[in-house]
C-alpha cells in the first residue's frame, strides 16, 4: 500500500477539526475608536491613610499602680518536726482553731517514752532522798539549837552561884563552843552529792523531753491551722514544713509582685484597697513592708525570710469592713499626682535616636517640634516643654 495514501486523509481530518474548533470561540470586540488602538485600563489612585490628630489640652496626670493581693494573716508561720520519723498520731485537722501548746501530731517515741518514764522514775527518788535529807537537816539543826540553849542557861547558872566554881564555869563555856560549831555544821545544808543527783536526774529528764518535743509539731501560739500535710505511718524528713499555722485576729493584704512593680514602691507608701467581691467599698492601707532588696522583709537566708511577698497594712478592721482570710483584693498605689499640667497620649509623641518630638499642625504645614516630658502613664504624658495649650499635633 501506498504510505501518501494513507497519510492525506488523516491529515485532512486533522485540518477540519482544528477549523471546527476556532468557530465555537467567542469574538472580541476591539474598541478601535481611538486611531485604531486599543483603550488602556486605567490605574486606580492610591489611598492615603489619614493620620491621627490630637490637641495638647490642660488637667490632671496621675502616675498610679495597681495589683491584686489576697487578704492574709500577719502573723503566719511553717511547722515542722525537728527529728525525721514515721508520724504516729495526727491529733488536728485543716481549719482548726488551737491554743498555744497544742500538740498538733507526733512521731513514734516508744524508746524515748521509755526513757522518759525511767528517767521520772529516777528524778522522783532523787527529789525522795533531798526531801528526807532537808527534814532530817531541819531536825538535826533544831536539836543543835536547843543544845545550844541549854548550855548557855548552865553557864548563867554555875555564873550566878555564891561561890562560883571557876573550873566549872570553864569546862561549861567549852559546852557552848561544842554546841554553836555543831549547829554551825548542820546549817551548812544538806549534802551536797544528794543536791547533785537531783540535778542529774532533771537533766536526763530535760534533755528526754527536749528530745520528744522534736518529734511534736506544737502550736507556737493561739491560732487556725491553714494547711496540713500529715498522715498516719507517714514517713518525715526533719525540719520540711507540714503545717501552715497563723494567727487570724490580726489580717492584712499580701500581693506577690514582680520587681519592676517593686522598684517603683517603697514602704510607708498610703494605699486604696477595694473588695472584689463588695464593689463600691473602699478601703484604706498602707505598704508595711517590701520583701529584700527593696524594703525591710526577710532576705531569703534563713528559713524564717523565705516570705518574699508585699504586705499591706489595712486601716479598717476585718469586722467593721467585712473582709475575711483569703478574699481577693484590689490594691491601687498613687504614685505622682500633678494638677492642670499639659498632657498628650502617649501615641501622640514619636521618639526617634533618643530625641523625643511632636509633629505640630501649623495651617497646611507641619513642623517638628522637641517635647520635654515629665510623669508618663499609659493614658497621658505630661508636657513639661515645646508644646502650648490647643496645638494640634499629628500622630505617627
Amino acid at each position: 500500500m501506498n504510505p501518501i495514501r494513507v497519510i492525506r486523509p488523516v491529515l485532512a481530518l486533522l485540518v477540519i477539526g482544528m477549523l471546527s474548533g476556532c468557530a465555537l470561540l467567542p469574538e472580541v470586540e476591539v474598541d478601535r475608536s481611538t486611531d485604531g488602538q486599543p483603550t488602556p485600563t486605567p490605574i486606580p489612585t492610591a489611598i492615603v491613610p489619614v493620620r491621627p490628630t490630637y490637641t495638647v489640652q490642660r488637667g490632671n496626670v496621675v502616675d498610679e499602680l495597681e495589683f491584686s493581693a489576697r487578704i492574709s494573716p500577719v502573723v503566719e508561720e511553717e511547722l515542722f518536726f525537728r527529728a525525721g520519723g514515721r508520724v504516729e498520731s495526727v491529733f488536728s485537722r485543716r481549719n482548726d482553731i488551737v491554743e498555744a501548746g497544742t500538740v498538733i501530731a507526733s512521731l513514734e517515741i516508744e524508746g524515748l517514752l521509755r526513757s522518759m518514764e525511767a528517767a521520772e522514775f529516777d528524778l522522783e527518788r532523787a527529789q525522795m532522798r533531798l526531801q528526807q535529807a532537808e527534814d532530817d537537816l531541819a531536825y538535826q539543826v533544831r536539836v543543835a539549837e536547843t543544845n545550844l540553849e541549854i548550855a548557855r542557861i548552865q553557864l548563867d547558872s554555875l555564873r550566878s552561884e555564891t561561890f562560883p566554881d571557876n573550873t566549872a564555869i570553864a569546862i561549861q563555856e567549852k559546852q557552848i563552843e561544842l554546841a554553836e560549831l555543831a549547829l554551825a555544821r548542820q546549817q551548812e545544808g544538806v549534802d551536797p552529792l544528794i543536791i547533785s543527783d537531783v540535778e542529774s536526774a532533771q537533766q536526763t529528764a530535760h534533755r528526754i523531753a527536749a528530745e520528744i518535743s522534736e518529734t511534736q509539731v506544737i502550736a507556737p501560739f493561739d491560732g487556725q491551722i491553714l494547711s496540713l500535710a500529715l498522715t498516719p505511718g507517714q514517713q518525715i524528713d526533719a525540719y520540711r514544713p507540714v503545717v501552715t499555722f497563723a494567727e487570724i485576729e490580726n489580717l492584712e493584704a499580701k500581693a506577690d509582685l514582680i520587681s519592676t512593680q517593686m522598684d517603683r514602691l517603697s514602704e510607708g507608701m498610703q494605699t486604696d484597697v477595694s473588695l472584689v467581691n463588695r464593689p463600691g467599698v473602699d478601703l484604706s492601707g498602707e505598704i508595711r513592708q517590701l520583701p529584700y532588696p527593696y524594703g525591710s522583709g526577710g532576705s531569703g537566708t534563713t528559713v524564717d525570710d523565705l516570705d518574699r511577698s508585699t504586705r499591706i497594712t489595712i486601716h479598717e478592721s476585718p469586722t467593721e469592713a467585712g473582709f475575711n482570710l483569703g478574699d481577693l483584693v484590689r490594691i491601687n498605689v498613687i504614685l505622682q499626682e500633678k494638677d492642670s499640667v499639659l498632657w498628650l497620649p502617649p501615641q501622640a509623641l514619636r521618639v526617634f535616636d533618643g530625641r523625643r518630638f511632636a509633629l505640630v499642625q501649623e495651617e497646611d504645614a507641619q513642623r517638628r517640634v522637641d517635647v520635654t516630658v515629665g510623669i508618663q502613664t499609659q493614658e497621658r504624658v505630661e508636657i513639661l516643654d515645646g508644646l502650648e495649650e490647643g496645638q494640634v499635633v499629628v500622630g505617627p
